[in-house]
């Protein structure tokens, strides 16, 4: 005879195994992922990457920022950076897993570069700022258009004379 404790074990264990076996050996197919062009998806691909930053980056004095769509060649300016600013921290962000090639410039000269994933991931780098003039980042997707990307120029140096 079995013990009603024993019967309550194998309910149990039956409770649990039956719907995980069922579902393993279901006959359906999983639908396959969605997949989305829309701007409406990029627009929150931007807006993801905006998130990253802001979460990633805190306590550092924010000189210009910016968020879009990425596109196959894109870039941004600052005109200039104040005078009492040494060097400046840009931060590069983006989503969608493209690859992105980023170039940084400053007073129209070579700065730095660098390739990278768009996977949420927090790209940083030092630019030395001596040189008056404007600082620059351009970047090319290598293959298409899909995801967002933001990013910053943050103070990192200053001249406290």
């Amino acid at each position: 005879m079995i013990s009603s404790r024993r019967v309550r074990y194998l309910s149990i264990c039956l409770g649990i195994s039956m719907p995980l076996a069922v579902g393993a050996c279901s006959s359906s197919e999983p639908s396959p992922p969605k997949t989305s062009t829309s701007k409406t998806s990029a627009s929150d691909g931007a807006e993801a990457a905006k998130s990253v930053l802001e979460k990633g980056i805190i306590e550092m004095e924010s000189l210009s920022d910016g968020s879009g769509v990425l596109e196959r060649n894109f870039g941004s300016t600052m005109a200039s950076v104040p005078d009492d600013v040494l060097s400046v921290a840009f931060a590069f962000t983006c989503t969608g897993g493209e690859k992105v090639k980023l170039t940084l410039t400053t007073a129209g000269k070579y700065a730095a570069s660098d390739s990278l994933v768009c996977d949420g991931s927090i790209f940083q780098r030092s630019i030395n700022t001596a040189e008056s003039g404007p600082v620059a980042f351009s970047a090319v997707t290598a293959d298409g258009t899909s995801g967002g990307y933001a990013y910053a120029y943050y103070v990192e140096k200053k001249n406290h004379s």
